[in-house]
């Protein structure tokens, strides 16, 4: 048997072919790779139509990246944002998308705003079917909906956003009342899909499909030391997970230099390589779910899934990069962050910015280490093993070097510092201060859209000018900490069509029997993120597209 990843061309008409090369034989109508929200939603649903179904996990564990995640689900027009009052037109949220998603081609008043036909058909569906897909989870009880009616989109105060509150959903639960974590919101989904009578597996790594003719019949792959192989009768929907953990695919597909994040182990690429041995169409590869990391917790554990950072808290806090200069509004949204950070400078034919260090006081750590999640700053009291410190700012640039000599090549490229980094570093703290007494950021307007306040936290007392800016201690200590781009996840793979189908790159036309959805798949997003929930949002989409797909046929 060959166990690599690829098609293994097989005729089936029962399972005595299957025992000649497996050691377990199931069948199923419908089968599931991967049990993250897209799985997980596509399995719920086509059980309640009636299926059968079979979810196969290659971890120990249920949820995969969702796991990790905060659980915002974005969702334009979704029952709950209008029952609270919200409207949210059509075209209002496709022009939205479209402006983020494709700004090189975007027209505001053009036919399908200057997208073409499959790009617009796949924002359409999202808008008409995102909501839907929620509403099936509320009604199997895996969803207990509510709108954060506080959280504005990412680009709310662009024109295109006629609707920047109410698309964002939230699940409650016994154990938070407000809000469920990713972790916890998988087991409601788990319990869910098991109460309905979905078979859930764990450790079986799908390596294979299995055709008959053109039509994908099922999948096999490995339990541990033993074979297996599970036929579908309906169809398969791959659900496993971008390739973050994928090293060659990431090197052949990633157009910037990005470090792994905080994505599930289990998102290793799989799914591209099969996809890529049917022949499918791979859309939107270079792109990924962007977010600063802390360096120095990926070097000390090259293995280690790292933790995202998801708001720069801080008033009395800045970015710079290897010279010691702000290049970016520190409070943009994590994916602009990672993305600036990955700015190329011509003229120096270099990265400036793919290492940032977070430089703040005494003051911003006292007043905004609140234990938030994605927050970098932690207590007084807490011991972080990244945080570099100095009694004045000439210290602690002394003392960034002496870490970065520690961490020596492995951190890879553009970490050294330049020869005038204390220059520029006092240099900017003393332009910051002098704004920051205003209230005000002339170079990069800090603190003036709503996604900075929200993300912020309270303001300090006393500071009643700008929540997002104060000046720093006149003296010490100050901190440091050093940020690298990373990925959420890879948001690129085999392309699909509005109902989840894969296509093939010869002619366009779906795979026969082969669906799939969430961060394997090849997001309708570009290199845009809307709003904080959009991965999750898109993920039960299109999960649930390919399980009514697969229940009507």
């Amino acid at each position: 048997m060959n166990h690599g990843l690829g098609a293994r061309q097989m005729p089936i008409s029962g399972n005595d072919q299957l025992a000649a090369v497996s050691d377990e034989i199931l069948e199923a109508d419908f089968v599931v790779i991967g049990s993250g929200a897209a799985g997980l939603t596509g399995a719920i649903t086509a059980r309640r139509r009636g299926l059968s179904v079979t979810v196969l996990e290659a971890q120990d564990v249920v949820g995969g990246t969702t796991a990790r995640s905060g659980t915002w689900i974005w969702s334009p027009n979704n029952r709950w944002m209008r029952e609270a009052g919200f409207t949210d037109e059509r075209d209002d949220a496709i022009r939205y998308m479209a402006r983020l998603s494709f700004p090189d081609r975007y027209q505001g008043e053009a036919e399908r705003f200057g997208l073409d036909a499959h790009e617009f058909e796949m924002l359409n569906t999202f808008y008409s079917t995102s909501g839907l897909a929620l509403e099936e989870l509320a009604e199997a009880g895996a969803l207990d909906p509510v709108v954060k009616d506080n959280a504005p989109d990412y680009f709310a105060d662009l024109p295109e956003d006629k609707a920047p509150y109410g698309r964002v959903i939230v699940s409650r639960g016994r154990a938070r009342p407000d809000q469920l974590t990713g972790a916890e919101w998988v087991l409601d989904l788990r319990d869910s899909a098991l109460r309905l009578g979905v078979d859930i597996r764990y450790g079986y790594r799908v390596s294979d499909v299995i055709q008959s003719g053109e039509r994908v019949t099922g999948v096999i792959g490995k339990n541990k030391n033993r074979t297996f192989a599970v036929h579908s009768k309906r169809g398969v929907l791959f659900a496993t997970g971008g390739f973050t953990h994928n090293p060659e695919l990431m090197s052949d597909h990633m157009s910037s230099p990005v470090r792994i994040g905080g994505a599930s182990k289990g998102s290793r690429g799989d799914f591209m390589r099969i996809g890529a041995s049917l022949g499918a169409k791979l859309h939107n590869t270079a792109a990924a779910w962007l977010a600063p990391i802390p360096l120095e917790a990926l070097v000390r554990d090259p293995e280690s899934v790292t933790t995202n950072i998801f708001a720069l808290r801080g008033d009395s806090m800045v970015l710079v990069n290897k010279y010691g200069q702000r290049t970016v509004n520190e409070k943009l949204p994590y994916h602009e962050l990672g993305r600036s950070m990955l700015r190329w400078d011509a003229m120096e034919a270099e990265h400036p910015d793919l290492r940032m260090y977070m430089i703040f006081d005494k003051s911003a750590r006292v007043h905004f280490s609140d234990g938030t999640s994605g927050n970098p700053i932690k207590p007084p009291n807490e011991h972080d093993p990244n945080l570099v410190e100095g009694e004045t700012l000439d210290e602690l640039a002394s003392a960034i070097r002496r870490r970065i000599e520690d961490l020596g090549p492995v951190a890879m490229a553009s970490l050294e510092l330049s020869s005038d980094f204390e220059i520029g570093l006092k240099e900017t703290i003393e332009e910051f201060n002098k704004h920051a007494a205003t209230g005000t950021d002339p170079n990069f307007n800090r603190g003036e859209s709503a996604i900075e306040l929200f993300r912020n936290g309270p303001a300090r007392p006393g500071n009643d000018k700008n929540p997002a800016l104060f000046p720093f201690d006149e003296t010490g200590p100050y901190y440091a900490l050093i940020l690298a781009p990373g990925t959420l996840d890879t948001k690129g793979g085999p392309a699909i069509d509005s109902e989840a189908r894969v296509l093939r790159a010869v002619d366009g036309k779906p795979i026969p029997g082969l669906f799939a959805a969430g961060n394997c798949a090849g997001f309708p997003s570009g290199q845009a993120y809307w709003a904080g929930g959009a991965t999750i949002g898109l993920a039960v989409t299109f999960g649930y597209l390919a399980a009514l797909n697969v229940s009507a046929n």
